[in-house]
């Protein structure tokens, strides 16, 4: 009887054990992504920032556009190195389903302007020196770019490209054809 009741405890203890263990498991095979990192197919966190002319925009207002979010900063030395081909891409795509938003973690708009002058770039510039936008998208180093959907989701991320190469360009150029194919859907043309 003394056996039996020995069998019985050491089962439970395996069971339970072993139930705990598979709840961690289950757990880590079901987990999306990596945690405290905006992961690729995950809605684009929505933030409002201002331009150098003060006006405030909210990423949700490009819903049905592509979407170029690219973190900052006038003394990164790869952010040097990015930004002229950001600008060739920019120009490229401006007139179609595509918004461009680069965000300064500078602390003030005089050095943006400056840095902005001496590279003669147009892109849209939005200034975050509180890095309350950053934040929310977990930045961690710089220049850090999010391509997002015109539905509003995360469709790559990446770190220091040159955005003016044929396979980047294609890449940008074919969600901004997703958002113009998606228009055209939408509105039955």
């Amino acid at each position: 009887m003394n056996d039996m009741r020995e069998r019985v405890k050491a089962i439970i203890f395996f069971l339970a054990v072993g139930s705990v263990a598979g709840y961690f498991v289950y757990k880590e095979v079901t987990r999306v992504g990596q945690p405290g990192v905006i992961n690729i197919g995950q809605q684009a966190p929505d933030f409002s920032i201002k331009d150098v002319n003060g006006k405030t925009i909210k990423l949700s207002d490009f819903r049905g556009k592509a979407v170029f979010l690219n973190f900052w900063a006038t003394w990164c030395i790869p952010c040097l190195e990015e930004m002229p081909e950001m600008e060739i891409v920019y120009r490229k795509l401006k007139d179609r389903k595509f918004e461009m938003i680069a965000v300064s973690v500078d602390n003030d708009w005089d050095v943006v302007k400056e840095f902005y002058q001496r590279h003669k770039l147009t892109l849209p510039s939005f200034l975050d020196p509180g890095h309350q936008v950053a934040n929310a998208y977990k930045v961690f180093k710089y220049p850090e770019t999010f391509l997002i959907d015109a539905n509003g989701y995360v469709v790559k991320h990446t770190w220091v490209e040159r955005w003016a190469s044929p396979r980047n360009m294609a890449i940008v150029e074919d969600l901004v054809r997703q958002a113009d194919l998606n228009q055209e859907v939408r509105t039955g043309d």
